[in-house]
């Protein structure tokens, strides 16, 4: 079974209904939110979630706060990665499991995380607009 086919089939029986991309990676959706379960066929033990396109950049003056608030939530909250993609913010948790079906024991908590980094990210910006 392909780690695409493996993810697919996890988020069936915990309930998401989860779809290919173009890629040939999974996305689904949980709380009005789009995530990500990238495959990475050619790397078995690497898993990567990620919530894409979360905060829109909407200046060229932003981007130096971005790159602090992203900064601040990357040494702060464990496993997350936030980083800019163009005009938008992404979140990631990227670990190494081996074996790579282990993702599962580990899936909620990534989640967990993945929407606390962005959550903090969020807030960050906030209060920095002030």
């Amino acid at each position: 079974m392909s780690k695409a086919e493996m993810y697919y089939e996890f988020l069936e029986q915990e309930g998401y209904v989860p779809q290919y991309d173009g890629d040939g990676d999974i996305i689904f959706k949980k709380e009005g939110l789009t995530y990500i379960a990238f495959a990475s066929e050619d790397d078995a033990e690497f898993f990567r979630l990620a919530l894409p396109s979360f905060w829109s950049i909407k200046s060229e003056e932003e981007i130096v706060r971005v790159l602090a608030a992203a900064a601040a939530v990357n040494a702060e909250v464990k496993v997350v990665k936030v980083f800019p993609v163009g005009e938008w913010v992404w979140a990631a948790v990227e670990l190494l499991i081996d074996p790579p079906e282990s993702f599962a024991a580990v899936f909620p908590r990534a989640m967990r995380l993945l929407r606390l980094g962005a959550e903090r990210f969020v807030d960050t910006m906030r209060e920095t607009a002030r």
